[in-house]
This record gives C-alpha cells, sequence and structure tokens, in this order.
C-alpha cells in the first residue's frame, strides 16, 4: 500500500522543486525586463509580452525534460 501511495505523489512537484521553478521564472523576467525596448524588438518580443513569453518557455522546458 505504501508503494502505491509514494507512485501516485511522483507527479507532484515539491516544495523544492516550485521554489525553484518560481526562481527561474522571476529570474528570466527580471533579465528580460532590464533590455530596453529595441533589444526585445530584435529578439521579437514586447515589453508586455514577457510574462507570457516566459510562462510557455518554462512550460515547453518542463515537457522536454
Amino acid at each position: 500500500m505504501t508503494k502505491a501511495k509514494d507512485a501516485a505523489n511522483d507527479n507532484q512537484p515539491t516544495f523544492l522543486g516550485r521554489l525553484k521553478a518560481w526562481l527561474e521564472y522571476s529570474s528570466a523576467v527580471s533579465s528580460l525586463n532590464r533590455l530596453d525596448d529595441r533589444t526585445l524588438a530584435d529578439i521579437g518580443l514586447k515589453r508586455d509580452e514577457i510574462n507570457d513569453f516566459v510562462k510557455s518557455w518554462s512550460i515547453k522546458d518542463d515537457d522536454a525534460a
């Protein structure tokens, strides 16, 4: 019974996993926000798209793992 319970929790992110993900997200958003508008345009982003871009990027990164 214990093994089945442990297996069910394998998909649950741990506190440290969630903290790491938030820190990575926050760092990426902060880094992009420090860029000027011209540099953002050069990489195909507008300032108001940064949060959505980082969220979609982090989801793709999780899928690859």
